[in-house]
């Protein structure tokens, strides 16, 4: 188990965090429609991850080139890794981000905004209860009570409500459920990571630079690995060209990180994770109804998944006193 000091903000202070993370959950809803539709055009969602990440890369150095105290910021990270203040792990948060940008380039446009929505939930809500266990964030160690884990079971059991009913709910839908649900256990690794990079550094562009690195690092890698496989064919950067409204995901992408590496510290893992998808709950069926995709299916159980999901949010913030 990993322990760090609690942190000590003032009540005003985390309100401010919250009403930003909620703010970043709408963000996601929308950033998800506009990268599964980047997936679709592309025919390659891999590839609408690593466009994802590089518009937002691009934008960031712009803003740290801009920032005196983020240059020197990001001159220190080397010095705390070697010291092993900052473990050289927590720098793998950019895996967890890659992964969930793909996830919404792969199943967005085959499972509509909403159902990925609830999906990323219960990963998000199962994996912040460890993550938060063994102290992995930079909050420290928080225990884990019964509250804590009837929500993560019900968030659980509430992607299983909310995919029955459905058409195409054989083994291909069930699938794109799986990668929904990694990708939300990614995000609440991502959250943690990224949180430790910004206390060690004092910055949380910092965090954002090791996350859109590490994560453009990985999906050109797996990029080259398709271009091979497939004798060149990864993917069409053409129909981009003609829509380049879809690159606008990048900065929301970079907008989201930037708010959790400020806020998760305020917090905390669950806490924050619970924020961002309430804010995130709300835009989906919105999202869906506005803009809806081929897949979207706005059901009865889908409604019921979500209203159970929204019970496990309130369920997971009772905490021991």
């Amino acid at each position: 188990m990993i322990e760090s000091p609690p942190a000590h903000h003032p009540p005003g202070g985390r309100i401010v965090r919250a009403a930003a993370a909620f703010g970043a959950g709408g963000v996601v809803a929308v950033q998800g429609r506009i990268n599964g539709e980047l997936g679709a055009v592309t025919g390659n969602g891999v590839l609408a991850a690593a466009l994802n990440f590089g518009v937002g890369l691009s934008l960031l150095l712009v803003i740290i080139a801009a920032r005196g105290s983020a240059r020197r910021a990001v001159r220190s990270l080397p010095g705390l890794v070697r010291s092993r203040r900052l473990p050289w792990w927590v720098l793998g948060g950019g895996l967890a981000g890659a992964l969930y940008v793909s996830g919404q380039g792969v199943t967005i446009d085959a499972l509509g905004v909403a159902l990925f929505t609830v999906a990323t939930v219960a990963g998000q809500t199962g994996l912040s209860l460890i993550v938060d266990r063994y102290g992995l964030g930079p909050t420290g160690a928080v225990p884990v009570t019964l509250a804590r884990v009837l929500a993560a079971v019900l968030a659980t059991a509430a992607v299983w409500i909310a995919s029955s009913g459905r058409g195409d709910g054989g083994g291909g839908s069930r699938a794109f459920l799986l990668l929904a649900f990694l990708a939300g256990a990614a995000v609440a690794f991502q959250a943690a990571f990224n949180g430790r990079v910004a206390v060690a550094t004092g910055e949380p562009t910092v965090a954002a630079l090791v996350n859109f690195v590490v994560g453009l690092t990985v999906l050109m890698t797996v990029l080259a690995v398709q271009a091979l496989a497939a004798d060149g064919a990864a993917g069409s950067l053409a129909p981009v060209a003609d829509q380049p409204w879809l690159l606008v995901g990048g900065f929301m992408g970079l907008l989201f990180v930037v708010t959790a590496a400020w806020t998760v510290r305020a917090l905390g893992v669950l806490l924050f994770s619970l924020v961002v998808l309430a804010g995130t709950l709300i835009g989906a069926v919105a999202v869906d109804v506005v803009l809806p995709t081929e897949g979207a299916q706005i059901t009865a159980n889908l409604l019921v998944g979500i209203a159970l999901t929204a019970m496990s949010v309130g369920l997971a913030v009772l905490r021991r006193r």
